[in-house]
C-alpha cells in the first residue's frame, strides 16, 4: 500500500519543480514513486487533472500535487482540505509558497529581504496550522524569496543551457556571485533569472515551457549538491518534508 503525501503549491512553476524533482530523485522508477497533478483554482478538490500522471498502480510513495493558482490561498486551501486527506490515509499535507508576495512588499522597507519578517510569516503559518489542530500533519514551507532562488542556488546548471553563462561572465556582466546564498541576496529571484536569460537574447517569465526546460537540465546530483551546501536552506527543509516518510 502506497505511503501518500499531498503537496499544495501556488503556481505552475512550483508544480513542475516538485513533479520533476520527485522524478529525478527516484530515478523515474514508477514502482518507487507515483503522482497525479491537478489545477485547483475554482474546481472542487482535488481539482482538474493537469500534466501529468506517473507511476504504477500502487507505488511505494504516492504524491497528489495540487496547483492552487494563488500564493495567498495555498495554506487556507490546505487547511480546508486537511481533514479529507487525513481520512484518506495521507501521511501529511505539505504546502509550498513563495515568501515574495504583495503583503511582504507592504511590510518591508525598500523591497529588501528581512529575516525577522521571514520568521514572522513562518511562525504565523505554523500558528494557523496549530489552531486548526493539524500540527505534525500539515507542514507549510516558504521558498525564500521564490522557488527561482533554488534554481539560482544550482547556478552551475546555466552553462548546460548556454556555454557563455560561466560564473565569471555572470559576475562581470551582472555582478552575480553564484557562490552566494540567493535566499539572502535576491529579493526577486525570477527577475534575476530574467537578467541571466537576457545575456543570451531571451527572457524568463515563469512560463510553463521555461520551467520544464530548466528542470530538464537538472538531475538528482544537482539537488543533492544543493542540499550539501550552506545555502538555500528552505529547499532542504522542503525536500525533507517530501522525502522523510
Amino acid at each position: 500500500m502506497s505511503r501518500k503525501i499531498a503537496v499544495y503549491v501556488e503556481g505552475d512553476t512550483e508544480l513542475i519543480f516538485v513533479r520533476e524533482f520527485l522524478l529525478k530523485w527516484f530515478g523515474y522508477d514508477g514502482t518507487a514513486v507515483g503522482f497525479r497533478c491537478y489545477n485547483l483554482r475554482d474546481a472542487e478538490p482535488p481539482g482538474h487533472p493537469t500534466e501529468y500522471t506517473y507511476g504504477a498502480d500502487d507505488p511505494e510513495r504516492f504524491y497528489e500535487i495540487v496547483n492552487v493558482g494563488n500564493d495567498t490561498s495555498v495554506l487556507s486551501k490546505v487547511l480546508k482540505n486537511a481533514e479529507r486527506y487525513r481520512n484518506l490515509d495521507f501521511e501529511r499535507v505539505v504546502a509550498l509558497r513563495d515568501m515574495y508576495c504583495d503583503n511582504y512588499h507592504k511590510l518591508t522597507y525598500g523591497r529588501t529581504i528581512n529575516q525577522e519578517l521571514n520568521t514572522r510569516f513562518i511562525e504565523g503559518a505554523a500558528k494557523s496550522i496549530a489552531d486548526k489542530g493539524f500540527s505534525g500533519f500539515v507542514m507549510c514551507h516558504f521558498a525564500i524569496m521564490e522557488v527561482e532562488a533554488w534554481v539560482l542556488g544550482m547556478g552551475w546548471y546555466l552553462e548546460r543551457m548556454d556555454q557563455s553563462l560561466t560564473q565569471q561572465h555572470l559576475l562581470d556582466s551582472l555582478g552575480l556571485d553564484l557562490e552566494a546564498d540567493p535566499e539572502t541576496t535576491e529579493y526577486h529571484p525570477a527577475d534575476r533569472l530574467n537578467d541571466i536569460y537576457g545575456l543570451i537574447g531571451t527572457s524568463y517569465g515563469k512560463h510553463h515551457t521555461q520551467a520544464n526546460s530548466i528542470m530538464g537540465l537538472l538531475d538528482k546530483d544537482d539537488f543533492m549538491m544543493l542540499m550539501s551546501l550552506d545555502k538555500c536552506s528552505s529547499f532542504s527543509r522542503f525536500a525533507s518534508s517530501l522525502l522523510s516518510i
